[in-house]
């Protein structure tokens, strides 16, 4: 079962939960990756920190979601879907390697969709 969520409310709805959000990309063989993220929204756009991985997916492959899991005891979680408009990877270098200090970066997301999903149905 899952009940529609307004993408206007959005921002109101993910603020209310207790988890952390998931960011779900696709990886260049097909598998899906989930990895724990911080999200900003601007009305139905979502500013998301993530690792360098899920950067590049999402760089490669713009169509998303946004995780966040049903609290401890509650019966939805929220799922997101959107597409990427923009990624911005850190370019901070170290100066010992020359590598990215802290690698990853910003995923530009505008959501396209939003549901909350049951997890748990009561027993009968």
């Amino acid at each position: 079962m899952s009940v529609k969520v307004e993408l206007e409310k959005l921002l109101e709805v993910s603020s209310g939960y207790g988890t952390t959000p998931m960011l779900l990309t696709t990886d260049a063989d097909g598998r899906p990756r989930a990895s724990a993220v911080a999200v900003a929204w601007d009305g139905e756009v979502a500013t998301v920190r993530a690792g360098h991985r899920s950067v590049a997916n999402a760089a490669e492959r713009p169509l998303v979601s946004l995780l966040w899991p049903a609290p401890p005891g509650e019966r939805f979680a929220l799922l997101v879907d959107g597409e990427v408009t923009q990624v911005r990877p850190d370019d901070v270098p170290d100066d010992a390697t020359g590598r990215a200090a802290k690698p990853g970066g910003f995923v530009v997301v505008r959501a396209s969709g939003g549901i909350l999903h049951v997890v748990g149905r009561p027993h009968s």
